[in-house]
């Protein structure tokens, strides 16, 4: 994600953000299964099935998903993410309001039914606001499968973040219910927080049916090109079949015909930008010139991107952008001017596809590490691409990351649980700044192609995986021959008293 708040402010001040069944659909949807497939592509662990109606009207989305797993305990939990902004929710802070804004109304999903196996179980709903669902299992072999289906219906809520919609365009970002991850620490049920991105998922394969009223278009997650479209008399609806494999969530944005969108291919590729009539032409060339772009030099540097598809969408909100797989909502105000900072955040967003997508992480409790990979990325790329704009760009970053000193005497580092910052400020100085200039001050010292073939192994080995920073401090620690607990310390934890020690690390490691 790619916050503007702060951001923006100091770069002003500088003068440059229904039914489903129990097995699969066969006949096409097959075919189009067998045609995402390919070497580097193994099928996930967890499948989700699901057929959906959007009545565009109400802003009510209903449908039924079904999960088919291997469980792990016998019990399963899923997240209810869209009732966060329930009636009943406190959302006062002035960190919520920076997030969602002033004006908004409520929303959040409920769940109409619960099958396992075929057999109806209860509902049973935890968390505060009900975010999360629990779902009794039933005992069986440690191999044997189960299939989880969920009856639901998701009320849109009205606001400036992820999950909201305008006159024109209704984006979804983490709608549906996902299984929470369970590890040798068991269940990580962490709530949806006002700052950061409080997600933390595996990925998953996808296949949906979605029933659209006509005269309305998607992006998505999944491979609108491959996608299997009937139209329907006399209801007047589009149903649109699409696969997504090997993706940590599943977005979608659905758009009214003023959206229309400029497309191009970064080898097999497609890249769309969506963008609305009376947008401003140059500024929609230049976020989808950066789009392709972003996408070809990250592939270079990091390793291929091994999705077929790539959406760039305007949506409302104030959030600047918002990645999810294949799929990125960027804000409306850089379309309508060109804005000095939506390039950078539209390259932000591109590099989020290896550094949350590709090789996940999990967002609550290490938020640093794919916010600041991303950030160098972007860094590295407008280096590359625009070295004036580049310069401006790092420059903000290394003085916020100068400013974050300022937060050890307080005990805030950019190493904390998302819920444990106090603001919107230090978490953008800190996960953002501070963590980013880490990356770009060794790659000063050791130059971009050291840093980035470190990078490249770290995609190659968790590819479609979950990473932990302690993993790749130790690729740069093998790397440099020696420890680099003293550099990450005291630059993610700020320990100010290791800053010889960091530097002397620097120094050697450089010669290795």
């Amino acid at each position: 994600m790619w916050r503007k708040g702060w951001v923006v402010s100091m770069v002003v001040g500088m003068a440059l953000a229904g039914i489903l069944w129990s097995s699969p659909w066969a006949g096409q949807a097959g075919a189009d299964v067998a045609a995402i497939a390919s070497p580097e592509q193994t099928p996930a662990a967890v499948t989700y099935s699901a057929e959906v109606w959007l009545d565009m009207n109400e802003r009510v989305v209903t449908g039924v998903l079904a999960a088919r797993f291997v469980p792990q305990d016998d019990k399963a939990f899923f997240h209810l993410y869209p009732n966060a902004f329930a009636k009943q929710a406190d959302l006062g802070s002035a960190n919520w309001e920076h997030v969602l804004g002033k004006q908004r109304e409520p929303g959040g999903i409920t769940i109409t039914a619960v099958k396992v196996d075929g057999r109806a179980t209860g509902v049973h709903y935890e968390g505060q606001t009900n975010t999360l669902l629990r779902v009794p299992l039933p005992e069986k072999k440690p191999s044997a499968g189960t299939v989880v289906e969920l009856g639901f219906r998701l009320q849109v809520p009205y606001n400036n973040g992820r999950l909201s919609y305008h006159d024109h365009a209704l984006w979804l970002g983490n709608w549906l219910p996902i299984l929470a991850v369970k590890d040798s620490g068991g269940w990580w049920l962490d709530p949806y927080t006002a700052i950061g991105d409080p997600f933390y998922s595996e990925v998953a394969n996808y296949h949906l049916r979605v029933h659209l009223p006509e005269g309305y278009q998607l992006a998505t997650t999944g491979l609108e090109s491959a996608a299997v479209v009937t139209q329907t008399r006399p209801q007047q609806q589009s149903i649109y079949e699409l696969d997504a494999w090997n993706v940590r969530d599943f977005a979608m944005v659905v758009m009214d015909g003023t959206y229309q969108s400029v497309s191009g291919k970064v080898g097999e590729t497609i890249v769309r930008t969506w963008s609305q009539q009376g947008d401003d032409p140059v500024a929609v060339k230049s976020l989808h010139e950066t789009a392709m772009k972003a996408l070809d030099y990250y592939g270079k540097q990091f390793g291929p991107y091994p999705y077929k598809e790539y959406d760039v969408v305007k949506t409302g909100g104030f959030f600047g952008g918002m990645e999810y797989p294949s799929l990125v909502f960027i804000e409306e105000e850089f379309f309508n001017t060109q804005h000095n900072m939506g390039v950078a955040v539209v390259a932000h967003e591109t590099a989020h596809q290896w550094f949350y997508g590709i090789v996940g992480n999990d967002e609550v409790r290490e938020a640093w590490l794919d916010e600041s990979l991303t950030d160098y990325a972007t860094m590295a790329f407008l280096q590359e691409k625009d070295p004036q704009r580049a310069q401006a760009y790092i420059r903000l970053r290394q003085g916020q990351s100068r400013a974050a000193e300022a937060y050890a005497r307080r005990g805030i580092s950019a190493a904390m649980n998302v819920a444990a910052f106090p603001d919107w400020k230090s978490y953008d100085e800190l996960v953002y700044g501070r963590s980013g200039v880490m990356w770009w001050t060794l790659r000063e010292a050791w130059g971009a192609e050291r840093v980035n073939r470190i990078l490249r192994q770290y995609v190659s080995e968790h590819q479609y995986k979950l990473a932990s920073g302690g993993q790749i401090k130790e690729l740069v620690s093998s790397a440099a021959g020696a420890d680099a607990t003293p550099f990450f310390d005291y630059w993610l934890n700020v320990r100010l008293d290791l800053a010889a020690a960091a530097k002397e690390w620097l120094e050697k490691g450089k010669h290795e």
